[in-house]
Formats: C-alpha cells, structure tokens, sequence
C-alpha cells in the first residue's frame, strides 16, 4: 500500500512561509551594507596640485572700512597660461574683519561664473571658498575672482598691481594691462566690481587645478 503523505496544516505553513520570509530579509540587508561600506567616500575640495597666485605674500596693516556698515565688494583680474579649473577663491582675513562674506568668479564681460557663501572662517589668515562645482577657463583669457564683504571690511595693499603678480601658469593682471585692476565696488549685494584705486591688492585669490579644455 503506498504511503500518503499529508499536506502540512496552515499553522505549520504561516511559520515556514515566515521563516523564509526573515531569512530573504537578511540576505538583503547583508547585501545592502556590503555596498554601502564598498561605496565611494563623498568627495572633499579638490586641493591636491592646486595652484594660487600668492604664495608666501602677506599683506600688512589692519582692517579698513571707509563706510561703516556698507558692504563692498572687491576682485582681482587674473589669466592663466593654461586651461584649467577654478575650484574656489580665496581673500586674506585681518583680525576684526566681522560680518560675512561671498566668494564669485565672473567672466570679464560680467557674467557670473559661480558665487558661494564663505564658511568656517578662521580670525584671520587665508580663507578657502570651494565652489559647489569646478569652473573650467580657457587658457589666455582674463578672469576676475572677486569676493562680497557684507560690513565692508578688508584689507589692502596700495600699487600693488602696478606690476604684474605670476605664479606658475597664474598671474595677477598689472593694472592697465587689461583695464584696471585692483577692482572694488560699494553695493549693498554681491556684484562684479568696476572700480578702482592706486592699483591696489585687495588680496584675493584663486585655487586652479591644472587640466580641462
């Protein structure tokens, strides 16, 4: 006589069904870390082969401010003998510069390249503006890097740009070379400014990474 097998009763079902069920979540899961732990880290600002105009140049003198509680916005034009990127701007920080600030890059016709809010800014010193994304220049072409200081506050370097400033492939336009440089600018908003004064250096700077069109 053959042997029947019974069917297993619905009780036993539902427990298989949700073992089996536990065990797919946990292949899942497993799987699931394994990529997340194998993913690339977020990006960090793209420092390394960077280059800047300035090197060990410090401007010195204290903060200046010709209108109390206005703000002023100040550039430099620079070139670069090479394409490249422009990955953020830098301006040089005195001790009692307050208020906030706004780094941009503008083509030399006006147009807004890029602009960023500064953050984490240090007393005084150098400070790093990184863009949200790299700005790719054409080699031999004039560039301003500008940066919006809300209280007006700055520091400055008069003739500064009577000559030319060069390091490496970068350099810092002489005054008259390309219109005027040492450029500032009152204004209640970031803009391009268009001004300027004694060929002065108001200290600002790029970060170029070499590579692009």
């Amino acid at each position: 006589m053959k042997k029947i097998i019974g069917l297993p009763n619905p009780a036993v079902k539902k427990v298989a069904f949700t073992l089996l069920w536990i065990f797919i979540l946990n292949i899942s899961c497993k799987k699931e870390q394994s990529t997340e732990h194998n993913s690339p880290p977020s990006q960090t600002p793209p420092t390394t082969d960077s280059v800047s105009i300035f090197t060990n140049q410090k401007p010195t003198g204290q903060t200046e401010n010709d209108k109390k509680g206005a703000g002023i916005e100040f550039g430099v034009k620079f070139q670069s003998t090479i394409a490249g990127n422009i990955v953020g701007t830098k301006f040089y920080k005195t001790p009692g510069d307050s208020g906030t600030r706004t780094a941009q890059l503008y083509s030399i016709d006006g147009t807004l390249l890029a602009s960023k809010a500064a953050s984490n800014e240090t007393d005084s010193g150098w400070q790093s503006v990184f863009f949200d994304t790299a700005i790719p220049i054409a080699a031999n072409t004039t560039y301003i890097a500008a940066y919006y200081s809300s209280l007006g506050n700055y520091i400055l370097t008069a003739y500064g740009l009577k000559t030319a400033i060069t390091n490496g492939p970068l350099t810092a336009l002489a005054d008259s070379t390309d219109g005027i440089n040492g450029l500032f600018k009152y204004t209640n908003i970031p803009i391009l400014p268009d001004s300027g004064y004694l060929s002065s250096n108001y200290w600002v700077d790029i970060i170029f990474v070499k590579g692009g069109n």
